[in-house]
Parts: structure tokens; C-alpha cells; sequence
């Protein structure tokens, strides 16, 4: 997964994925738009002059000319409204009729000879109407002549202007003498007449009695090259534009995902890698942004308004390269910028790598920092309450200032959650050491300031604690295995001298004194075996190494039992056993063989060490939801060592050691208990020794 991050080819493959991807959805989707407006355009193959979109264009613009042409008023052969202009008698400043909301169009003034005007031709039509594609010569029913065409002097008479429309590549001629005789000249397909017999437009021409000459202005043959292209552009792509766009969606969601994944990962370099451009403050960032955008988008606007209204066919092609070129320069500059704000976000440096940031920081670090934990943040809330109230009072009715006072009231609550939460996790970290688990050292990058300092503290503290943790045990699992090992090697040979032993005592020796020898042996080696025996368990006990066999036990039962396989012990020492027991069954959770391993001992315990001829007392309590087993006797030897001393391994009430034992009884009982979840106490008091045996009560 990391090589894909990291793979150059395919970071270059989605930055020119993207921006090829973003051109061909816009491109299939405007195709889409424009068939679904233009539907009978595309019925069949066509060129542009062949739909109906420019047919409609076309004879609504001479409509709307012969429209207002005919509004336009001439002289009637009164001498109203004459006036002498340059010593010569124009009509002048034509009034509006008589509805005064109907604009009355007032053609030049004509040129007043013996009182009788003199028509000229009227190149004013661009005056009426100022959207015109076309060159249009309109001869009137009064026979006055309107056109847009510049006066020149191949223009000045009426036979020029029609010669001169006739040269046009694509014209339309009308001319109609009479009703019977319509005349429809022209070379673009779709104009002629068997195509716009019955078109409403057309009609209205017919009805006004006017004759048209038209043909497309040079200057605006431009502007049928670039519909032409977009009709080309529809053309081709508009059947598969829905496949199309669908596929080249789910490639741009995958691209972009893939960028957004990559970005800040680079090969032979672990984290995230971040440039130059990640040095500089957030806010100079954006000033250089704003800066480039706005150059990028003054060029693109003179761009768009080359293309749209260039002349020639070289000057739209030459926009639309250079358009390109410079959304090429656009998406560099987006995609730059993309890369730094999410490289700062993924390396944590967003806020950080700012001017305000830096500021705020070395007030709180700089200024503040030999001040309480407390009083620094009192004074912070203080200056907040200042500013935002002074802001309020300013701006009480501005909604974006209540808005910033907002955010930054959330913001500075998600702060103060943020350091509750990490105060939580230095408490739990202490508790965690408290308990013993220092295996979850604290990530001193998620903390700052002072918390900083004392979550690094913390893993060293949390780190030698391990350490000491690691060589005790190291050192306890060494001891157990010397243990187990000498245990070992020392069964074998005594386990030769007991078997030796016995083969001796069975032959029939007649010396007393070798027999009294052989008894000592005996009693050695079984003791020295019983010792050994002891020392494996009391190991396999204090390590946990004992497989336990959990069951329900009646206490009372146990207790009945073990004291009467050790009646005959404790009556051969003159000591009185007293038993109390609950009236309920009293009943724990515990392995029986360990449990009745843990009451042997002390019962053994109490047979060596109790003063003879007194009394034991054995007493089952069920309190509390606790089942508790108490032995208590009388020491026969003072007991001068403390409780931990006793609890030992190795350690025997009589000090003077002339009992048999090894020592080892109380430790196992102990660690037996506590592996069954029992808990295991000895109370001494003077010449009196207790142990307590606490199980939960089932």
C-alpha cells in the first residue's frame, strides 16, 4: 500500500487524469444541455446552416429590422417641421405621434430642393437595432431603402448595396412585385423558399411588402465558425455523452481519492514530507493565491471575450489554444495549493503555520510563561470577555461578528475539551503505573506545554518501571528454573538411595546398629525427597504455573474430612481440636486438590508447632457474602519474627530448627490461595497464631 502512495507514475497519471476528466464531463454535459434544447436539430446529420436553430436566428433578425424600419417616419410633402440648417431646409427633429409610450423613429434629414425632398438611402439601420449579424439592405414599400451597410462610394447607390450583398458567401434575397410573384435567392439550404413557405416569420416578411437583401457580415463569420463547432462538438458527442460522463465520474472520484491519499507521502522518506511551501505562514499563502487568481482570471475574462468576439476563424482558434494553455496554468495553481493545505492538515500544521498562530503562541509561551496554570487562564478568559463584548457593542446588529464570536466560543471550548481529555489520559496513565500496567506509554506528540513535559516524565517513570518489572521477573523465572533443575537432579540420585534403602532393610541384618543406621537413612532421604517435593510446588505456586480445576466445594465437608485423617496427629500431641460451622452449607469456588493441599499444610503447621496438650480451634464464618476458614493455636515456641518473616519461604517458627520441615508450607498455602482468588492472612499475638482464609461465597 505505502509503494502505491508513493509510486510517481501514478501521482503523474491522476494530476493529468483530473484535469482531462473535469474538461470531458463539461464537455459531455454541455452537449447534453444543448441537444435536449435543441432535439430537431440533431434528427439527422446536418451542418449548422442546416438546423433550425439558425434559421429561426436569422428571419426573426429581418422581421425585427422591417419591424422597425417601418415605424420609421418620412417627409409627407408639408412643410411642417421645416427648419434651415446651413442655409439649406431640412426636416428636423420629427416629434413623437400621437401616443406618447410608442417611440417614433425619425429617419436622417432629407435634403430639402424647391421645396420637394430628394430620397437618399438610409445607412442608419444600426440605429434601431445594434445586434445584427448580418448585412441587411431594406427597400421599403414607400421605397425608402434602410441598411447597415457603411456609406462608401462602391455603397451609394441602391444597385451597389445589392451587388455587394450578392457577393456575399451565404446571402438571402427576397423580393416580392407582387403576390403572385415571390423571388427567394440564396445560398444556404435551409433559407430557401420550399423550407420557409410556411414559416411564421416568414410570413410576416411577406406581409410587409418589403424587399431583403441579406448576407452574414465578414466580421461576424466568426461567429457562425464557433456555432458551427459547438453544433460538430453536440454532433459527436451527445449519444454517448450519459456513458460517458458516468465513467469518467467514478475515474475522477478514484483520482482524486488516490491525490488525496498520496499527497505528503514520497518515496525513501517515512512521514509526511512536506516542501517549501509549507514554510510559509497560511496568510501569506492566500495573499499569493488571491494575487495569482486574480491575474489568472483577468486574463481568462480578455480571453473569453476574444474568442466571442473575434472576427476570423484563426483569431477563435488562436483564443481557444491560448484559453487552454491558460486553464492549464489555473489547475497548476489549484492543485498547488490543494497539495500544501492538505499536507498541512496531515502534518498537523494548518493553525500552527500561521502568523496569528505564532502570535497567540509566544503571548501564552513568551508572556505568560512563568505564570500559574491557573492565573493564565483567567487572564486569557478576561481578554476574551473584553474583546468579545467590546465587539458587540461595536457590531450589535452585524451577523458575521456574532458568527466569529461563535466560532471562536466553539473553538475555545473544543480547546478546553481538548485538555480535559488529555488531563484524563495522564490520570489514567497514573493509574495505570498505580496498578502495576506500564505497557502504554503516552503519544508525547498528541500533548503540548507543560502536559508535555509531564507525559515524557511519565513514560520514564513508566519506562524503568518496566525495566524493574522485566528483570524481576527475568530474575524470579531464573530462580524457578534453578529450582526445577537442582529438584531434578537431585530425584534422580535420591531416588537411587530410597530404592537402595529398602532393598537393605529387607535383608536380614542381625547388627542393631546397622539397622538403627539404616532407620536414620530412611527417615533422610524421605524427608530430603519430601523436601524436594516441596520446592518444585512452592515454584510452580509463586509462578503461576499450576493448571486449576475449578469446581463448587462444600468448606464444611473439607474441614470434617482433613480433621479426621489428622485426629490420630493431633491427639498423639495432646492437643483438643474445637470446630464451629455455619447452619447453612457453606459452599466456595476453588480446585479441590489444591484446597485440600492448602488445609493439609496447615493442619501439618499446626501438629509441629502447636504448644501440646492445648487447644486448636477450626471455625467456618459465612459473612458478607464471604466464606471465611480461621485457625488459631497456642505456639509452642515464642514467636519473635514478624508476619511478612513468617509468610517466607524457608522461614520456621522454631528458630532453633530441631523440627522437621522445610518451611515452605505457609509460602505454598498462600500462593495456592491466591491463585484460586482466595485471599490468605496470619495474625500473631503474643503466643497466639492465626491464619484466615477468605473465598467469595458461592
Amino acid at each position: 500500500m505505502n509503494s502505491l502512495k508513493t509510486s510517481n507514475v501514478l501521482k503523474s497519471i491522476c494530476y493529468i487524469a483530473v484535469p482531462l476528466l473535469i474538461v470531458i464531463i463539461a464537455l459531455n454535459s454541455f452537449s447534453v444541455v444543448y441537444y435536449i434544447q435543441n432535439q430537431r436539430d440533431f434528427a439527422e446529420a446536418k451542418d449548422y446552416f442546416e438546423t433550425d436553430t439558425f434559421t429561426e436566428d436569422f428571419l426573426y433578425t429581418i422581421t425585427r429590422a422591417i419591424a422597425k424600419v417601418n415605424d420609421v417616419k418620412t417627409y409627407d410633402g408639408t412643410k411642417e417641421n421645416l427648419e434651415i440648417v446651413n442655409d439649406e431646409k431640412v426636416i428636423y427633429n420629427v416629434s413623437q405621434g400621437e401616443s406618447a409610450t410608442t417611440d417614433v423613429y425619425v429617419a436622417i434629414p432629407y435634403l430639402i430642393v424647391n421645396d420637394v425632398p430628394i430620397k437618399e438611402i438610409n445607412y442608419t439601420l444600426d440605429k434601431y437595432i445594434t445586434t445584427y449579424t448580418y448585412d441587411i439592405l431594406i427597400i421599403r414599400q414607400d421605397g425608402v431603402c434602410f441598411t447597415n451597410i457603411p456609406k462608401t462610394v462602391s455603397t451609394d447607390t441602391i444597385e451597389e448595396l445589392q451587388e455587394y450583398i450578392d457577393k456575399g458567401q451565404y446571402r438571402w434575397i427576397y423580393t416580392n412585385n407582387n403576390a403572385e410573384n415571390i423571388y427567394v435567392g440564396t445560398t444556404i439550404k435551409n433559407l430557401q423558399y420550399d423550407y420557409i413557405a410556411y414559416n411564421e416569420y416568414f410570413e410576416e416578411i411577406k406581409n410587409s411588402g418589403a424587399q431583403v437583401y441579406a448576407c452574414i457580415k465578414d466580421g461576424d463569420l466568426a461567429r457562425v465558425y464557433r456555432n458551427d463547432l459547438t453544433y460538430k462538438l453536440v454532433t459527436n458527442t451527445y449519444k454517448s455523452a450519459p456513458i460517458v460522463i458516468s465513467v469518467c465520474c467514478l475515474l475522477l472520484i478514484v483520482s482524486l481519492v488516490y491525490i488525496l491519499a498520496s499527497i505528503g507521502h514520497k518515496k525513501g522518506y517515512d512521514g509526511i514530507y512536506t516542501g517549501k511551501f509549507e514554510q510559509l505562514p497560511l496568510e501569506v499563502l492566500l495573499v499569493l493565491i488571491g494575487i495569482c487568481g486574480a491575474a489568472e482570471f483577468l486574463v481568462t475574462n480578455f480571453l473569453i471575450n476574444m474568442i466571442y468576439h473575434s472576427d476570423t476563424s484563426y483569431m477563435v482558434d488562436t483564443g481557444i489554444i491560448l484559453f487552454i494553455f491558460m486553464l492549464i496554468i489555473i489547475y497548476v495553481t489549484i492543485i498547488d495549493f490543494f497539495i500544501t493545505i492538505v499536507r498541512r492538515i496531515k502534518k498537523h500544521i494548518l493553525i500552527k503555520n500561521t502568523i496569528c498562530y505564532k502570535i497567540i503562541h509566544f503571548i501564552c509561551t513568551g508572556l505568560f510563561s512563568n505564570i500559574n496554570k491557573t492565573l493564565k487562564f483567567a487572564i486569557l478568559y478576561i481578554m476574551f470577555l473584553v474583546v468579545s463584548f467590546s465587539l458587540l457593542l461595536i457590531c450589535r446588529t452585524n451577523p458575521l461578528i456574532i458568527i466569529i464570536l461563535c466560532a471562536f466560543l466553539y473553538f475555545s471550548f473544543k480547546k478546553v475539551v481538548d485538555y480535559i481529555n488529555k488531563m484524563m489520559l495522564v490520570r489514567k496513565k497514573i493509574n495505570n503505573m498505580y496498578h502495576g500496567n506500564v505497557n502504554e506509554p503516552l503519544e508525547e506528540s498528541d500533548f503540548t506545554g507543560e502536559l508535555k513535559e509531564v507525559a515524557k516524565e511519565l513514560n520514564d517513570i513508566s519506562g524503568g518501571l518496566s525495566n524493574a518489572v522485566e528483570e524481576a521477573m527475568k530474575s524470579e523465572r531464573l530462580k524457578t528454573e534453578l529450582i526445577t533443575n537442582v529438584s531434578h537432579d537431585i530425584k534422580t540420585p535420591l531416588t537411587s538411595i530410597i530404592n537402595y534403602v529398602d532393598l537393605m532393610k529387607k535383608e536380614n541384618i542381625k547388627n542393631a546398629k546397622v539397622k538403627e543406621y539404616l532407620q536414620v537413612l530412611d527417615n533422610k532421604s524421605q524427608r530430603l525427597k519430601k523436601l524436594t517435593e516441596d520446592l518444585v510446588e512452592a515454584s510452580k505456586a509463586s509462578s503461576g504455573n499450576i493448571k486449576l480445576n475449578m469446581e463448587i466445594l462444600n468448606v464444611n465437608e473439607l474441614i470434617k474430612q482433613i480433621s479426621g485423617e489428622f485426629e490420630d496427629k493431633l491427639k498423639e500431641k495432646g492437643l483438643e481440636l474445637f470446630e464451629t460451622f455455619t447452619d447453612d452449607i457453606t459452599q466456595i469456588e476453588a480446585d479441590s486438590r489444591y484446597m485440600y493441599r492448602v488445609m493439609e499444610n496447615m493442619y501439618t503447621n499446626i501438629v509441629k508447632y502447636a504448644l501440646e496438650n492445648s487447644r486448636v480451634y477450626i471455625d467456618v464464618v459465612k459473612k458478607n457474602g464471604k466464606a471465611q476458614i480461621s485457625l488459631k493455636n497456642i505456639s509452642k515456641d515464642k514467636l519473635n519474627i514478624s508476619v511478612d518473616e513468617l509468610m517466607e519461604r524457608f522461614v520456621r517458627g522454631d528458630t532453633s530448627r530441631t523440627t522437621e520441615g522445610s518451611g515452605l508450607g505457609i509460602s505454598i498455602a498462600k500462593s495456592l490461595v491466591e491463585l484460586q482468588g482466595g485471599k490468605f492472612d496470619i495474625y500473631l499475638d503474643g503466643d497466639l497464631f492465626k491464619v484466615t482464609i477468605e473465598f467469595n461465597a458461592k
